[in-house]
């Protein structure tokens, strides 16, 4: 609100629209803010009383080109004459102020009269520059300042707002900050120190040796204040799975022969169609997960969940530790990859001695190619075992080893952008655990400081990957809470200005007003009603269109079976031909895999592209139809855009099953395939492509029908915002109205000190307002 507005709604109790323009005359300063003081104060109860005198129209004509004729030409002047006044330099308002006393010593104007006017033009007021402000978010905090400051304003903010629900947002916009939840994910290999390395982030020894020695099971640590421990057990349908795949791969069958050798008739105690979780003494979680502890219940363990009261995991902190990629039961490898693609982190864990293994190497460039991983630290372990040189050794190797698969993969494009992805630290973990664990004495007769671990570099790396100043997912956190606080402010705002506007009505005006008020009340619920109607048509519209795409889905995915039949079919003809032999192992692995995982990249963005058209074609319908109702959905751009909508969307997920079987299958058929025979080759990969694919398809369709409802419930929600607040404002205004009826004694008598109360209130959250927008 500018200046102009303030001053007609706080002085006159309306708002007002330039219409008229008015050529002042540059007179004597001194004169000049003597005579505008006059004429601001004259006001709808007093004008008639200046207008016909000759001596004030006399004052007039000095600065003014014309006289005023009516109340409607005197707003218009004051209008223009504020515009001039915020022209001039803010130690001239003092003469504006003097005047104002003058005028009132002279019973011209009131006490209140002059309070206002004084308050309106005062020289923070008119300033043409940016306010300073107390509040201010500045952009440069990490998130736990960031918390801070907006909880600082959230407690002034309670202080202004006078409606419930408001409080009540306010309370959701804090209660959406401490929620948020960082997810680290561990991975390594067997005997990569995973567990000593989390000991000694945590400061505790809850994982490894002392309490799950050689964990066999992915184990999701998250806190709590009261420490507790559950076991969640394989289903019935992942069971099968399992099962399905001893058939073809030696090492499940083994897994499977020795769960069922060991479980027999109570197997079925476990495995349910639904995942059955136990609680367990955490003392004695090692029964369930060690894959050394009798009886091997880890082998029908599909996760664990711990949950602990360590400082480490205060800050929403979630740890997602994987057991070894060289886990034989490819399930895990599964579950391991649905989990870290919602990964807000992975740390990487390779032993010194034992460099980057192929199956390291494989892992890191799947996951930041197709696992949505955007921030990967490599954490090279047991570094107090080698020198300075030979750790940079092991990191130039995985750097070369990386290069090498990216070139089989035809992704040498790919390597600028993955090694700037990656950081990598060496650490000491038994010494840093040592020194956590109040055994520092040892560590420090080895050699070792705390900062020669490697551990405080590692901390301060997650800090600053997770909270610091520059982490994407802080930004966005935060620019939700902003948000948030931006759109109550408003309402607040909006509800302020009404009750000002009413302030300044008699009784029999309020009355009326109320009257108009419920005539139009009936024609608004039957535009709220077909505006609710539209959006349920549209909702059923978009969750239709769903059920529809899975049928693209289909022809896609068999589309994709052709490209890798073709690819693998064209290879082997062509090794026959050129070099007379078959191809590689190793080559046709690679032909299948980035045709696979390209391929399904390249279905789901183009599903994404679809479901995006219909929304944004959804979205614009209803701003469109319901504009001048007030409805807008806005996004980052002026008109409703569902790309940037959905931005974060579709991303991670969709590439999580194990393809092992297939691969395993069709290089089993290549292995024995000939020359003379390529044509059965080609029926035999594609029998096996459509048996494969059964449940890839049911996995993606799956993914992309749970992805799609959740966004289209999140998508008709903020459709139905704009519809909401609309309701919301009329019925504050309506109760605001009965309200001043109600009060009209009271608020009559004190308006003056009421309205100047509100007009604080609205200055500083405009003040407050300005600092969540930088």
């Amino acid at each position: 609100m500018n200046l102009a507005n303030d001053y007609f709604l706080l002085y006159h109790g309306i708002l007002i629209k330039k219409e008229i323009s008015y050529e002042i005359k540059k007179s004597n300063k001194n004169e000049f803010f003597e005579i505008v003081a006059l004429i601001l104060s004259a006001n709808r109860k007093n004008y008639e009383k200046y207008l016909p005198l000759n001596s004030f129209n006399s004052l007039c004509t000095k600065i003014i080109n014309k006289t005023p004729n009516n109340i409607n030409e005197l707003y218009q002047l004051q209008y223009n004459l504020i515009e001039e006044i915020i022209n001039y330099e803010n130690n001239n308002i003092s003469i504006l102020h003097n005047a104002f006393e003058y005028l009132k010593n002279e019973k011209i104007i009131t006490n209140s009269d002059n309070e206002k006017l004084i308050s309106l033009f005062d020289p923070s007021e008119i300033n043409k520059k940016e306010i300073n402000s107390d509040i201010f978010i500045d952009d440069n905090l990490n998130f736990n300042e960031h918390k801070a400051e907006i909880s600082k304003i959230i407690e002034e903010l309670k202080e202004i707002f006078n409606k419930q629900d408001l409080k009540q947002e306010l309370e959701d916009t804090i209660n959406y900050i401490n929620s948020q939840k960082f997810s680290i994910g561990i991975t390594g290999v067997m005997n990569a120190g995973k567990s000593t390395m989390l000991n000694a982030l945590m400061g505790k020894e809850i994982l490894g040796s002392a309490v799950v020695p050689e964990t066999a099971n992915l184990t999701i640590v998250k806190y709590d204040k009261d420490p507790s421990a559950n076991v969640f057990y394989w289903n019935k349908e992942e069971w099968n799975k399992i099962e399905n795949s001893a058939n073809e791969i030696e090492s499940i069958k083994d897994f499977v022969n020795e769960t069922k050798s060991l479980f027999k008739d109570e197997l079925d105690n476990y495995i349910k169609d639904d995942t059955r979780s136990d609680k367990v003494d955490i003392e004695n979680l090692a029964s369930f997960t060690s894959a050394e502890a009798s009886g091997k219940r880890c082998n029908l363990v599909k996760y664990v969940e711990l949950k602990s009261d360590l400082n480490f995991l205060k800050d929403g902190i979630e740890i997602v530790d994987t057991p070894g990629l060289d886990d034989p039961v490819i399930q895990r490898e599964e579950i391991t990859k649905e989990y870290l693609s919602n990964c807000d982190m992975m740390l990487h864990l390779m032993n010194v001695s034992q460099s980057a293994t192929l199956k390291d190497v494989e892992f890191i460039v799947d996951a930041l190619l197709y696992q949505n991983i955007s921030k990967l630290l490599i954490v090279i372990t047991r570094a107090d075992t080698v020198s300075k040189e030979e750790l940079e050794e092991v990191i130039n190797y995985t750097k070369t080893s990386i290069k090498r698969q990216l070139h089989n993969l035809n992704k040498d494009s790919q390597l600028d952008y993955i090694l700037k992805t990656i950081k990598f630290i060496p650490i000491s973990g038994k010494m840093a655990l040592l020194h956590r664990t109040g055994k520092e004495k040892e560590a420090l007769e080895a050699g070792f400081k705390l900062e020669d671990t490697g551990i405080v570099e590692i901390e301060n790396y997650l800090f600053e990957s997770l909270f610091g100043k520059n982490s994407s997912k802080t930004e966005l956190i935060i620019k939700g809470a902003k948000s948030q606080l931006i759109k109550a402010i408003d309402k607040q705002y909006s509800a302020l200005n009404y009750e000002l506007r009413l302030l300044a009505k008699s009784k029999d005006e309020l009355e009326a007003e109320l009257k108009e008020f419920n005539k139009k009340k009936s024609a608004n619920e039957k535009i709220f009603q077909a505006m609710q109607e539209d959006i349920t048509y549209y909702k059923s519209d978009a969750k239709n269109y769903i059920e529809s795409l899975e049928a693209f889905l289909s022809t896609e995915l068999i589309d994709l079976q052709n490209i890798i039949r073709q690819r693998v079919v064209s290879d082997v003809k062509y090794t026959f031909e050129k070099e007379k032999k078959k191809p590689l192992q190793s080559r046709i692995i690679n032909i299948i895999q980035t045709a696979l995982k390209d391929g399904i990249i390249d279905v789901v963005r183009d599903y994404r592209y679809k479901f995006i058209k219909k929304s944004q074609n959804i979205g614009e319908i209803c701003e469109q139809k319901y504009h001048d109702f007030g409805f807008s959905l806005k996004h980052d751009n002026d008109n409703f855009d569902a790309r940037g909508f959905f931005q974060q969307d579709f991303k991670s997920g969709f590439l999580t099953s194990s393809n092992d079987i297939l691969i395993l299958k069709i290089t089993n058929l290549v292995s024995k395939s000939k020359a003379s025979k390529i044509q059965s080759l080609d029926l035999q990969i594609q029998k096996v492509l459509e048996e494969e694919f059964t449940s890839i398809e049911k996995s993606i369709k799956t993914k992309a029908k749970e992805v799609s409802e959740q966004l289209i419930d999140t998508f008709f929600d903020t459709l139905n915002a704009p519809l909401k607040s609309f309701e919301t404002k009329l019925l504050t205004n309506e109760q605001i109205l009965k309200e001043q009826i109600n009060s009209f004694k009271e608020n009559d008598k004190n308006k003056d000190k009421i309205s100047i109360e509100i007009h604080k209130n609205l200055k500083r959250l405009e003040t407050i307002k300005k600092g969540c927008k930088k």
